[in-house]
């Protein structure tokens, strides 16, 4: 059983720590427990002991104070700084000027002058005057001359006679008026050109795939790409021209 001590109401309920009316810590009631006794101070004030902090207050450091050096001992250090930077481009000319400038002693290996005016030493033959000699020079030189101006000109007139005298190959023809068929899948036609090649002349007509041309003869072989074969002179719809065989069927 437990009672508050300020109004004195109970309570059977030993879970309960405070009084329900006024909030008041409850006390155990017991037959043997000595009452509770009330101490009161006789005017003076209770002892208050002081109890020291173990640690030490914190003290914050200062920062360091630097002391900027003076404007004019900055001024100073620059006017030496450029007095050696001076002087050490002194030195530095004085011994280039040194090495480059060709000295007296110095010309042993050097070059002599050149002279524009010299003229070519003639080693004179014994008996024989310096004037016949390159006489007799200059007349082996135009010999010489000569002598290559015929065999270029024998060349040219072996090269012109080959070139004339070479006559077209034969053509190789199919019987006349034989029929053939074009046979041009890819492009879907065969190309009629005004000339027997890929590049020159021009396209006259295009043979649809499959369609019939008479093919006179074929005296030109050639290669288109990778395609070999002969441009044969053909005749399509009246048109007259060439055409490439490796693109017909016979």
């Amino acid at each position: 059983m437990k009672q508050c001590p300020s109004c004195k109401n109970t309570y059977t309920d030993d879970s309960l720590q405070f009084c329900l009316s006024d909030g008041t810590p409850l006390i155990s009631m017991r037959d043997d427990a000595p009452p509770t006794v009330n101490m009161s101070y006789s005017g003076s004030e209770p002892m208050r002991i002081n109890i020291p902090n173990e640690s030490a207050p914190t003290v914050f450091a200062q920062p360091p104070v630097i002391n900027n050096p003076p404007a004019e001992k900055k001024g100073f250090g620059l006017i030496i700084a450029g007095v050696l930077g001076f002087l050490l481009l002194l030195v530095v000319g004085g011994l280039t000027i040194y090495f480059l400038i060709p000295r007296s002693g110095d010309n042993k290996n050097s070059l002599p002058p050149l002279n524009v005016n010299t003229k070519p030493t003639v080693t004179a033959t014994p008996g024989v005057s310096p004037t016949a000699s390159s006489n007799d020079e200059t007349a082996k030189l135009k010999e010489e001359m000569e002598k290559l101006k015929k065999q270029l000109e024998n060349q040219k007139n072996q090269k012109n006679g080959s070139a004339n005298s070479t006559t077209p190959p034969p053509p190789q023809p199919y019987d006349n008026g034989r029929t053939a068929y074009a046979n041009s899948p890819g492009d879907g036609f065969l190309a009629l050109r005004s000339e027997p090649s890929s590049e020159a002349g021009e396209r006259i007509a295009k043979i649809p795939h499959g369609t019939a041309l008479t093919v006179i003869d074929c005296p030109k072989p050639s290669n288109i790409g990778k395609m070999s074969g002969r441009w044969c002179r053909v005749v399509y719809n009246g048109q007259a021209g060439w055409a490439f065989d490796a693109f017909m069927k016979f």
